[in-house]
């Protein structure tokens, strides 16, 4: 079955055919493409979390979050975006790659924040 959420070191192969979850190379966690010199595989690093929100995922429309007031009706703080740091410091990585009829995963570090709500 899919794992929209992985977290720690994990591997998991999937069917292309049954997935197409893995075919989008999805996950619940905020990830941007990040470029790795493999054109072959799919890297994405983790951009943490707000508090209520998933971050977006374009530098500046994450930067525009920032400066608004809190969605959540009655509370009159900002948004406060949390940076993920799971994987020694660094943000947790995901790799994807296709080949044939399978999509294979491998993720590295643990989230060292919450997930969006």
């Amino acid at each position: 079955t899919f794992d929209a959420w992985p977290d720690g070191h994990v591997q998991k192969i999937y069917s292309a055919l049954m997935s197409v979850e893995a075919q989008k190379h999805y996950s619940g966690w905020a990830m941007r493409n990040t470029n790795n010199h493999n054109v072959a595989i799919l890297k994405k690093s983790c951009l943490g979390a707000f508090l209520l929100l998933l971050p977006a995922i374009c530098d500046k429309a994450r930067s525009k979050q920032l400066e608004k007031p809190c969605p959540k009706p009655g509370c009159s703080g900002k948004l406060e975006l949390t940076p993920c740091r799971g994987q020694s410091g660094f943000p947790v990585t995901h790799f994807w790659r296709s080949c044939g009829d399978m999509v294979y995963f491998q993720g590295k570090g643990h989230h060292d924040h919450p997930r969006p709500q």
